[in-house]
């Protein structure tokens, strides 16, 4: 099998960031010519989009793993996407959405550690990449069985 079909089979299990790619073609030790060649047409035949890419893992950390914005934003970073599209995937959040899983995240803390140290609490939700600020205005909410 050829770079190309190894590179283009790897995009196609799921959308991966540039820097993804140009990783996964040095694993492969992808000459640096050949792999600049294959960056630009996987990036002209659209099997390689930044902002398709955060705008899925957005959704997806969201929806199935409770992420915050913070930790979105930093695995986001290290993926190599930009700060321009990160930030427009950011404000383009489903803020109800957003809402309902930090409270879920508080209500569940709650019954799984009952009279457990607030401290903890939010310790727990800022490594989930919640803010302090968001945390305590939901857990100030949130009352106490």
């Amino acid at each position: 099998m050829d770079n190309y079909s190894k590179i283009l089979k790897y995009c196609a299990f799921r959308d991966r960031s540039a820097l993804e790619v140009r990783r996964k073609m040095a694993e492969l030790k992808v000459p640096e010519q050949e792999s600049e060649q294959l960056m630009q047409e996987l990036l002209e035949d659209g099997f390689v989009d930044d902002a398709r890419f955060a705008e899925g893992f957005v959704r997806g950390k969201m929806t199935y793993n409770r992420w915050g914005r913070v930790k979105i934003r930093a695995e986001l970073l290290q993926r190599g996407v930009s700060s321009a599209i990160i930030a427009e995937q950011l404000d383009n959040l489903d803020q109800s959405l957003y809402e309902k899983n930090l409270q879920y995240l508080v209500e569940r803390w709650h019954r799984e550690n009952p009279g457990a140290d607030k401290a903890k609490l939010y310790r727990h939700l800022m490594a989930k990449g919640y803010t302090y600020d968001e945390i305590r205005q939901c857990a100030s909410n949130h009352e106490e069985p």
